[in-house]
């Protein structure tokens, strides 16, 4: 074949025994440049033992040539290469492995991920060459046949056992010879030989793909052999005859023990051997007939070979070798990327037989688009054949029953070709794949089940240093499908029966199996160079691969890729693919993935390239159940037994962090419940991490012997039923540790706890005081720590999880804040109680003095603020929540919380400053808004700065001390006016009036706003001290006059009170219209109309008082004798309720009059018409008019001046009705036997007339005289029709019947229905007494007649007064001295009281 020349001496024939011979250096040669010893070739190659080349020559071959790799060679002076043959690294001791990394069992390798289906490790065996040099261009392949892996770059071929548990495995390296003249040529092409009969070990042959040079290493490791190869160069070395210009060989398919097939650029296919008959290494190349290059007829065939179209089927896409029946004999099946097919049988020495010619294109497009809606929106002719690959045959009859492949799974003919391929649809920026089953027989075809893949969609990249492959080891159960940077794992298994599954079965479609993806990271020059399989060993294999292959249980893929070495993808059971339960990809499956292994910086696999095809709540579930795994560490990928708990609890709470920004990379719309929920997981660990350094350092300050502590007791009293007890039979004896490897999701149980635990110690009295000091004391830094951890780190990572810190959960569904839970803040408030009370007893007395530790006591003390501050904010936390959710219980509890809020943070506030922490209380009040308690302290430490600096003995520098700090706080709360305004100067001057009355308030000296002003006026019940600010502090009289007239008016109580407000208000009224006089024109001869009615109010207000002190002088008589109130009212019912009471059935009358006195006796400003109730039912002494008037004549003035329209009309007619049926108006009606004079007695002697006759007197003194009539008598229809005088009361006894008889006035609107009921019966009997006294007794009548009675009686008593006045006027007129004159109305009253 060829011979290389003697300048070029290596390759294959340079065997190891002749490399051992020592070559005599030329006489231009370096002495000190010398062979390397035949002891030292088997020495590894290490980086650390590769000999230093850097300063040898660079020869004229090497410039032409890529260069080889300097540690493999040894350059001598005249240029040619010194070639070792095969280069043997031995193993030496692996790698140490690293902290956290996971090995699998036994093998060494790193567990790169796994789920329930499948595992992705990463061997630890690589020569160390190429791990040194992982950029240069290197591709390959792994034979699990053998247990080897080859890798070629373009000068070296390496070989080593792949699945070594030795980081640098036994690896033999052989220097190529000829090696390619070009970086960008491709790169060599190799595959291992099957052993000959004289070895165990496999040979190697390698193919230049340019050059067509081929060498053939018989055995990997026998010198003797190399020996051999280079005494008969001719049968290890050849070229390959009458390959075309520019024709390259671009795959050798191991077609043994037929031999190989060589693809070539072209199209054509070369068959290969490299023994002969005898088996002795002899290499030979026939090409094969095919139309796959339209090539016709000869073996060699010719140059139309090169020249024929090749468009119309595609490139040749791959070469499998199928089973075959006889030893010697293989079936070759060639594919093109357009679906054309052929077939050949050959036989070891060339001899090669057709078998089919099909061309499946159009029948592949339409099965694939009709099973494949996504497939039939891409264009046609972007279809490819990809790969394809031979199903296996042999298969145990349950994995036949369980594919869903055709019957041609139990075909054994070699006329039957069972392939599956690998296809794609394509558009610019994606490929839709699909693994379609075909069946060939001669030139029969059948497309049977066709899978799409959805997992992937990235096009196949054409730089890539290998096309994708396509693996389906045995049992046929599941597919491997590798791309340069990804691998796909699809089953091929049957699912579950169902009628969808049956459908689409029916329709050739495979229905939704297990399928994921496994992703490289895009980065650098990580990448798959080359690919292999691993099958379980079966009785399908001969002894001698049983022998020589590597031993699995399940299939699996073998990679090598660059950068980062052998890795291996292997089914975690297969048999669970054929079984009722078949492994599926969950959401939780994706997300353990990337928590657990994606954290790892040096993972080459990459989580967050692929959107997760889940809906967002599935997502959000699976993530909240496995947060809680996590915390719980309910999942296998953490160590139940760590040596380090610390690094164990960092690493959980890496993975919760990680957990949500893996979430976070793929924008999953994850709600408030779910986000919530992770952060509250997240808080627990972070919190559990602190509380577990606080429990060592609790153990270090502890004496020897007696290291038990707070936390450690804390998980020996929590309720069984509230933790994980540990099992001692199986070694779980530290139940501290257990506690936070297990139960720290149950965490808001232990920081509640700690009380109990004190409260228990100390009620059973378990410990000393000492003890139980530091039991409270590390109680409070426990509690304090722990919540103001979880904030912390819920202030840190809020925009992490999405979340608004200040914000808590609400609504319903969401989860309770476990920082805030009713367990936690009652205990916390209970803790800060005890705590309160153990200071009283030990620091408050005196503290030097106490019988316990005074450090930890102060450092107790110290604490109370900040443990305070968790306090409130766990209690706010809870309330938040509560009152959102959705159960009634917990919404009751929040609402007797929120009542509760103001006067627990006010009163543990102010506690503090019992133990001197002002400063502390002040910063609390300001931290929770809580004004009051703000105030209240500022104030009380003023009030005892001051009060210390005038105590006895106070010396004068500390008195001046005390005065400087007391009105440094004074400006401070001037400071807090400005900064809080009304918030906190309105409970600032309540504190100060209280504290210290008025004047305080008054005279504030640091109120620049005027906030003074505006908290009397916004307290109406103030307005008794807001008036008097108004006239000194602002010089606002109006104000003032408003401020006393509004609680004159509508505020006031106390009769006598409201008298001298309206008094004064009236006063302020008329000093402000006197000076506003003088410059108003409209004001000189009368009032403003505003400041008019404000006056006329006052009057009528102050009319009504005075009938209410008129009443209140007819009853005092009675009432002078009694010795306390309950007396007074007593008698003052026994006497003055006698009419009410003679009444029957007239309970609720009674009622009303009864309320009515009392608060009469007690000085209270009656309303109107309670006092109109209590002058119409009230009996009063016979001449009570001559002191006060007619008691339904001072009913009708209070309705006048005190009420308007209906509700005055309704009143009025009320008055008459009580006033006509005073009277027994039938005895009156009788008139048998009795004179004149003695019916006009009877007339006289009625409440009618005397009401009648103050109301005509009245009206009679108020009429203008300019309006009289002329004569003396003043008729009825000049008191009736008088239109100018507004008060008109009479009115006849018909129309006072019905008020209040179907409804009440407002005084009763809020009162129970059945006493308004009862009241409304009474109005009635009212009106049927009334009615009964017009029907029966001419009570109409009667009403007339006595109004013309009272008339004349005032005509003719104002006749008289007119004479009198005359006479004294004649008197005065004659020097006579002057009579006293009565008034016309007292004088009318007197003289008209009666007849006589």
């Amino acid at each position: 074949m060829f011979e290389p020349n003697q300048q070029d001496q290596g390759g294959p024939a340079k065997g190891t025994r002749s490399s051992r011979r020592r070559a005599r250096p030329s006489s231009n040669t370096d002495a000190t440049i010398q062979a390397p010893k035949a002891k030292r070739q088997r020495v590894p190659l290490h980086e650390t033992t590769v000999a230093n080349t850097e300063a040898l020559p660079e020869t004229d071959l090497e410039l032409d040539q890529v260069k080889s790799d300097k540690v493999l060679v040894n350059i001598k002076r005249d240029g040619n290469e010194n070639l070792l043959g095969p280069r043997k690294e031995l193993s030496v001791r692996s790698k140490k492995q690293k902290a956290g990394e996971r090995t699998a069992k036994g093998d060494g390798s790193i567990v790169l991920t796994t789920n329930s289906a499948y595992t992705v490790s990463k061997l630890p065996a690589l020569p160390d060459r190429l791990r040194a040099d992982a950029q240069n261009r290197q591709h390959g392949a792994v034979y699990s046949t053998s247990g080897y892996a080859l890798s070629l770059t373009h000068t070296h071929a390496f070989v080593w056992p792949y699945a070594s548990t030795a980081a640098s495995p036994e690896t033999f390296t052989f220097g190529l010879p000829y090696p390619s003249k070009n970086p960008t040529d491709p790169l060599p092409l190799g595959s291992l030989v099957s052993p000959s009969a004289a070895s165990d070990e496999p040979g190697l042959v390698v193919v230049m793909p340019m050059s067509g040079k081929i060498a053939y290493w018989e055995s990997i490791s026998s010198a003797a052999t190399l020996d051999f190869i280079r005494q008969q160069r001719h049968g290890v070395e050849d070229t390959i005859p009458g390959m075309f210009s520019g024709e390259y060989v671009v795959q050798i398919v191991n077609a043994e023990s037929a031999g190989f097939v060589l693809v070539f650029s072209s199209g054509r296919l070369a068959y290969l051997s490299v023994r002969d008959m005898h088996g002795r290494p002899t290499i030979s190349v026939q090409f094969l007939r095919s139309s796959l290059t339209n090539a016709v007829g000869g073996l060699l065939g010719s140059i139309r070979h090169v020249l024929g179209s090749t468009s119309a089927h595609g490139d040749v896409v791959a070469v499998r070798a199928s089973h075959a029946a006889r030893v010697g004999e293989r079936v070759i099946v060639a594919a093109t990327t357009k679906g054309k097919f052929n077939a050949w049988r050959i036989h070891r020495g060339g001899h090669h037989d057709a078998l089919s010619d099909i061309d499946l294109k159009s029948e592949l497009i339409h099965q694939i688009q009709e099973a494949d809606l996504t497939s039939a929106g891409l264009p046609e002719e972007s279809f490819e054949v990809v790969d394809f690959t031979c199903v296996p045959r042999g298969l145990d009859r349950k994995y036949v029953e369980a594919s869903r492949l055709s019957e041609a799974l139990v075909h054994d003919e070699d006329s039957v070709q069972h392939l599956l391929l690998l296809t794609s649809f394509s558009s610019k920026t994606q490929s839709r794949y699909a693994l379609v089953e075909v069946v060939i027989s001669g030139q029969n075809k059948k497309v049977g089940a066709v899978r799409p893949l959805t997992s992937y969609t990235s096009p196949v990249r054409l730089n890539a240093p290998e096309r994708p492959k396509l693996y389906l080891p045995r049992p046929a159960m599941v597919a491997f499908v590798v791309f340069d940077r990804a691998v796909v794992i699809a089953s091929l298994a049957a699912p579950p029966d169902s009628p969808e599954s049956q459908l689409q079965e029916d329709s050739h479609i495979i229905p939704a199996t297990f399928e994921d993806v496994v992703d490289l990271r895009d980065e650098g020059n990580v990448q798959i160079v080359g690919s292999g399989t691993e099958e379980p060993t079966t009785s399908g294999h001969s002894q001698d691969e049983l022998r020589l292959r590597h031993r699995t249980k399940n299939p699996a893929a073998v990679l090598l890729v660059q950068g980062v070495g052998t890795v291996r993808v292997a089914v975690s059971e297969v048999d669970r693919f054929a079984s009722e339960m078949p492994p599926t990809i969950s959401a939780k499956s994706k997300l353990e993935q990337a928590v657990f292994f994606g954290v790892k910086h040096d993972n080459p696999l990459v989580f967050q390239g692929r959107s997760l095809p889940f809906t967002a709540q599935e997502i959000g579930n699976a993530a909240i159940e496995l947060s809680h795994e996590i915390v719980a560490s309910k999942t296998p990928f953490i160590p139940n037994v760590p040596a380090s708990l610390e690094n164990n609890m960092r690493t959980r709470v890496d993975y919760l962090e990680r957990l949500i920004s893996h979430l976070n990379t793929f924008k999953v719309d994850l709600d408030a419940r779910t986000r919530w929920t992770l952060l509250y997981d997240s808080e627990k660990m972070a919190v559990a991490t602190w509380l577990w350094r606080k429990n060592e350092q609790f153990i270090a300050e502890r004496p020897k012997g007696d290291k038990k502590n707070l936390l450690s007791e804390t998980v020996l009293y929590i309720n069984e039923k509230q933790k994980t007890e540990p099992n001692p039979a199986i070694g779980e004896v530290d139940p501290v540790r257990h506690w936070f490897m297990n139960d720290v999701w149950k965490l808001e149980i232990f920081i509640a706890w700690p009380y109990q635990i004190i409260k228990y110690a100390y009620t059973e009295r378990l410990t000393d005081e000492n003890g139980i000091n530091r039991l409270v004391w590390e109680a409070a830094i426990v509690n304090k720590g722990a919540l103001q951890e979880a904030e912390q780190h819920r202030l840190r990572n809020a925009r992490l999880y999405g979340v608004n810190p200040r914000k808590f959960a609400q609504g319903i569904g969401m989860p309770a804040p476990w920082t805030g839970i009713k367990v936690i803040h009652v205990n916390l408030k209970r803790l800060i109680e005890f705590c309160y009370e153990w200071l009283d007893n030990y620091y408050l007395p005196s503290p030097e003095k106490a019988s316990v530790d005074v450090k930890i006591l102060k450092s107790i003390r110290d604490m109370l603020p900040a443990l305070t501050s968790r306090y409130f904010t766990a209690l706010n936390e809870y309330i938040s929540w509560a009152e959102k959710s959705s159960d009634p219980e917990i919404q009751e509890d929040a609402r007797k919380c929120i009542q509760a809020y103001p006067t627990n943070i006010y009163e543990k506030i102010l506690r503090l400053k019992d133990y001197d922490l002002w400063d502390e209380a002040i910063a609390l009040a300001q931290e929770h808004e809580a004004y009051a308690a703000l105030a209240d302290v500022m104030v009380q430490h003023i009030l005892m700065l001051e009060e210390s600096a005038l105590a006895p003995g106070t010396s004068t520098t500390k008195a001046e001390e005390c005065h400087a700090k007391a009105d440094d706080r004074k400006r401070q709360m001037g400071g807090y006016f400005n900064q809080y305004q009304e918030r906190f100067a309105f409970p600032a001057y309540e504190a100060l009036l209280e504290a210290s009355g008025v004047q305080a308030v008054l005279e504030f000296p640091y109120d620049t706003e005027g906030y003074a002003t505006k908290f009397l006026r916004s307290r109406p019940e103030l307005a008794k001290i807001s008036w008097i600010n108004d006239v000194e502090r602002e010089n606002d009289i109006a104000r003032a006059a408003e401020t006393l007239l509004t609680l004159g008016l509508t505020q006031e109580q106390q009769v006598w009170s409201k008298k001298i407000e309206l008094s004064l208000g009236k006063l302020a009224l008329l000093a402000e219209e006197a000076d506003q006089r003088n410059g108003d024109s409209e004001m000189i001869n009368g009032f403003s109309g505003s400041k008019a009615a404000s006056i006329e109010k006052v009057d009528q207000a102050l009319e009504v008082i005075a009938v209410q002190n008129g009443l209140y002088s007819q009853i005092r008589p009675t009432i002078a004798e009694a010795v306390d109130e309950r007396a007074e009212f007593e008698l003052a019912m026994k006497y003055h309720g006698a009419w009410i009471h003679a009444q029957k059935k007239q309970k609720a009358l009674q009622s009303v009059f009864e309320d009515g006195m009392e608060r009469l006796l007690k000085h209270e400003a009656l309303s109107p018409l309670t006092l109109i109730d209590l002058l119409t039912l009230v009996y009063l002494d016979p001449k009570h008019f001559e002191a006060i008037g007619d008691q339904f004549y001072l009913a009708l003035k209070v309705a006048k001046h005190g009420l308007k329209g209906e509700e005055r009309s309704n009143a009025e007619r009320l008055i008459w009705r009580r006033c006509l049926i005073r009277d027994d108006w039938k005895q009156v009606n009788v008139t048998n036997l009795k004179d004149d004079e003695h019916q006009l007695q009877v007339l006289g002697e009625t409440a009618v007339y005397r009401t009648l006759f103050a109301v005509v007197d009245e009206r009679k003194f108020q009429i203008p005289p300019s309006k009289h009539p002329s004569n003396t008598m003043l008729t009825s229809l000049a008191i009736l029709e008088h239109s100018n005088d507004a008060f008109r009361p009479c009115i006849k006894p018909s129309d006072a019947l019905g008020v209040f008889t179907d409804s009440l006035d407002r005084r009763f609107d809020g009162m129970d229905d059945s006493f308004r009921h009862k009241l409304m019966d009474s109005m009635k009997a009212e009106d049927v007494k009334l009615k009964t006294y017009i029907d029966k007794a001419r009570l109409d009548e009667w009403f007339k007649t006595t109004l013309e009675a009272a008339e004349n009686t005032v005509a003719l008593v104002y006749g008289r007064m007119t004479a009198k006045k005359a006479a004294a006027a004649a008197i005065a007129a004659h020097g006579s001295t002057r009579a006293p004159l009565e008034s016309a109305s007292a004088g009318a009253v007197s003289a008209g009281s009666s007849f006589w």
